[in-house]
């Protein structure tokens, strides 16, 4: 054999190695990506949490306004509520994007939350909100409070979500 043939073979070698090493580094990157992804859905879930568990005054408008808009006091109340409602259901959103990865039916999770929160299905239907969220999650939450709505009402909440273990008589 030729050197130059020799050569030739030991660099398509090479290549082939480089290119092995590559994809191997994609990959690894992406799955870095993803356990990135997952973290930070985890961190601002696990945030909100701490915030409404941390601080009572917010956790109580947090309870009234998810169970009865009317009963919060004033503005300033409304105002936490739509805040904290606002980084729910963006991070609801979120969840729906990456469920996949987070191994959560975050759309059932969504659902039974409003199925359980007439005050969340008000703040959703009437606020801002709608214009702030993506196209395809509003849909996907219009049908659900179409649906839970046409069962319970827009005040009814639906119970068996709260006590499944209990058998109904």
């Amino acid at each position: 054999m030729d050197l130059v043939v020799i050569a030739q073979i030991l660099t398509g070698i090479a290549t082939l190695i480089v290119a092995f090493v590559l994809l191997y580094q994609l990959r690894q990157q992406h799955k870095d990506a993803e356990r990135d992804v997952i973290l930070s859905i985890n961190s601002q879930r696990l945030n909100l949490i701490t915030l409404l568990s941390s601080n009572k005054e917010l956790s109580e408008i947090q309870y009234r306004g998810n169970h009865n808009f009317k009963d919060l006091k004033n503005q300033e109340e409304r105002t936490l509520y739509y805040r904290q409602f606002s980084a729910e259901m963006n991070l609801h959103n979120i969840s729906i994007l990456y469920s996949r990865l987070i191994n959560l039916d975050a759309e059932i999770y969504l659902k039974n939350q409003l199925g359980l929160f007439p005050g969340m299905r008000k703040m959703y239907t009437e606020s801002m909100i709608r214009h702030q969220l993506p196209k395809e999650f509003v849909k996907l939450c219009d049908e659900f409070i179409t649906e839970i709505e046409s069962n319970v009402g827009k005040d009814g909440q639906v119970t068996e979500l709260t006590r499944s273990d209990i058998k109904k008589k």
